[in-house]
């Protein structure tokens, strides 16, 4: 079913499913047309990063403005706030105020486009490390190309780091000339000439993008032959920031090379912010239309040549196996956990290991079971022998390991602050990761099994139904198209399991150690939620819905509404205090009360009831309102 869930809005009628499947980054399957709808406020304490103040300015805008709220929440609302009732009252009478207003906004609006523009400025930044970082051994290798004894080839050389070198130079050209623009800004500044150029310089990153397969074919050969390249490209560093020399952050060369084709991608957001925040009066606000305008055409080209990339081995003629969705899980094996990575392929599941590295070896992994999709279904507790008991972690041992894993997070900011050696900041990495590992590894504790049909029985851990409900039915979409069974070679399986580390679309576990440095960091505070209703649903039930928030890389159930009984429209106006600990998502879950458990077979250990619609949206400072005062 389509779901959609609105910040700051009352919304009865479902959207255009354009705008659910640009809301939701896709469109679940559909039972029913349903759409929820939700308003959320947050108190924060964050770092300060990309957009925070600008966001603090237009959130206070959107304040100012007022948004229609009816509140007619029942008493048994677990937290009802006559305050914020009152609050919105207030804020609807300040809609009437005329001109005066309307200039606090221009003017607030014009000082967000610098807050924009220094965000873009700490972003490029980082991409220039990046760039130069790849730079770097260009020299020394292509010296040594002309010796006796070569590391590579010029031609190596030239196929690996195609386009590196103009990438630079039209990024630091960009840099060089936005930087001085924002030191003296003014509200007349232009800076629309610069992402018009940067924007007409995109057949660079079209001729990367081309080659980028090639480089990366080549880069693996290689390391492959030569043992002292494999050493190079596993140990390439970039400064972490432009002022801190010392202080750098270690990448393979494959991570560096992905960085462009990652950075055209957000190029199309980056103008959509400012152009946002430009005045349709202002000098700049014609340059910058034409410069999305052409970012927009590149990117769909790109996307167009890109997917069909995403392919693995081929199985026979005219047929390929492509990879669908893969992410890390916890598999409970005789008890104990381990980490996989797990990969849906159009005919298969596959369940692999990734290998320990050492140095000058890429990412590899091993296949641990896999099972073609039409051997494969969901097994009812009904059908299998007993279900395996899943070894639980105290609450209050997760809590230590958060507080832990906090306290080591502020000894790096201290390190960091203090400007001491790198070597103690890589040791506090180092337990951060450690840390973060076993809290991962830890904390699922919900079931998702799946059967074969030669009686073996595999068990995931999964902490969020939303990632169990989805798996299931991306698994069953793709069975509908799949009609014979078959065994792959020990070959054939190696082949695949190689091309997975191409494929994989998640490359690192969900670590804030494995953050790029212009990453937000998640929220951390009280976000209100008022969930009041949802409609389009096609007949009546017992409804409820659960939210859900991620928390230090995991999904935690943080708040459950009340049944609402026998209706297809139900109105909980219920609203809830949830607590962020770096939190990015929210989603928001609606599930059919059975009150029958004996009807519905009981699917991997897990609660009869079932999920009638499910959506998620991203927490971010531009949708939330901002606590005044200091971080607490």
């Amino acid at each position: 079913m389509g779901a959609a869930v609105e910040e700051g809005n009352a919304v009865e009628l479902a959207p255009p499913r354009r705008w659910v499947r640009s809301l939701l980054g896709h469109s679940p399957p559909c039972l029913n047309t349903c759409c929820f709808s939700v308003h959320t406020d947050v108190s924060f304490g964050t770092s300060p990063g990309y957009g925070c103040a600008a966001d603090r300015v237009e959130e206070q805008r959107r304040h100012q403005d007022g948004l229609p709220y009816i509140d007619d929440s029942p008493s048994s609302s677990p937290h009802l706030s006559s305050k914020g009732r009152g609050s919105r009252d207030a804020v609807s009478s300040g809609v009437l105020e005329t001109s005066k207003a309307s200039e606090l906004d221009l003017e607030k609006g014009l000082e967000m486009r610098k807050w924009v523009l220094s965000g873009i400025l700490a972003s490029e930044e980082t991409y220039l490390s990046h760039l130069e970082a790849l730079l770097l051994p260009m020299k020394p290798l292509k010296a040594a190309a002309t010796t006796s004894q070569p590391v590579l080839t010029s031609q190596q050389i030239e196929t690996i780091f195609f386009k590196v070198p103009e990438l630079y130079e039209i990024h630091k050209e960009f840099y060089d000339g936005l930087f001085p623009r924002v030191q003296q800004w003014s509200h007349q500044q232009r800076v629309g000439d610069l992402f018009q150029k940067l924007a007409s310089q995109l057949g660079v990153y079209r001729a990367f993008v081309d080659n980028y397969g090639v480089a990366m074919e080549t880069a693996e050969k290689c390391c492959q032959a030569n043992a002292q390249f494999a050493e190079i490209s596993e140990n390439l560093r970039a400064r972490s920031n432009k002022d801190a020399k010392d202080q750098t952050t270690k990448y393979s060369l494959e991570t560096l090379l992905y960085k462009p084709v990652d950075r055209v991608t957000r190029s199309t957001l980056v103008l959509h912010d400012l152009l946002k925040h430009t005045p349709s009066s202002h000098p700049d606000h014609p340059l910058l239309q034409d410069a999305l305008r052409i970012s927009q055409n590149f990117l769909s080209s790109i996307n167009e040549e890109i997917t069909p990339r995403r392919q693995s081995m081929t199985v026979k003629k005219g047929e390929h196996r492509q990879l669908l969705k893969d992410s890390f899980m916890v598999e409970l094996v005789e008890g104990a956990r381990k980490l996989r990575h797990v990969f849906l392929f159009t005919d298969l599941l596959l369940c692999t290991k990734l290998k320990k590295q050492s140095g000058g070896k890429t990412q590899q992994y091993d296949c641990k079971w896999y099972i073609p999709l039409t051997d494969l279904s969901f097994q009812t507790l009904d059908e299998s022998e007993v279900a395996p008991n899943i070894p639980l972690v105290l609450d209050e041992e997760l809590d230590a390991m958060k507080i832990k894993i906090s306290q080591i997070k502020n000894d790096i900011q201290r390190e960091k602050k203090a400007n001491k050696g790198s070597k103690a900041i890589e040791r506090l990495k180092k337990k951060l990761s450690e840390q973060e590992s076993l809290l991962l590894l830890m904390s699922p504790s919900m079931a998702f099994r799946v059967h074969s049909r030669n009686g073996k029985s595999y068990t995931f851990l999964i902490s969020s139904d939303y990632e169990r409900a989805e798996w299931r039915e991306n698994i069953r979409e793709q069975q509908k198209k799949c009609f014979k069974s078959f065994s792959l070679t020990s070959v054939e399986l190696q082949m695949l399991t190689n091309s997975c580390v191409k494929l994989q679309t998640v490359h690192s576990i969900p670590l804030t150690i494995n953050k790029e440095d212009d990453e937000s960091p998640g929220l951390c505070g009280f976000l209100n939620v008022i969930v009041h209703s949802a409609t389009g649903f096609k007949q009546s039930s017992n409804l409820y819905c659960t939210l859900e928030v991620d928390s230090f890389g995991y999904f935690v159930n943080k708040a459950k509404t009340r049944v609402y009984r026998d209706t297809a429209e139900p109105n909980w106006n219920e609203e809830f205090e949830i607590e962020l600990e770096g939190s990015q998502t929210l989603r928001i879950l609606c599930y059919e009360k059975c009150y029958n458990k004996m009807k519905i077979p009981k699917e991997d250990g897990e609660n009869t009831d079932r999920i009638m619609g499910k959506g998620q949206i991203q927490v971010s400072l531009r949708r939330v309102r901002p606590l005044q005062g200091p971080p607490t």
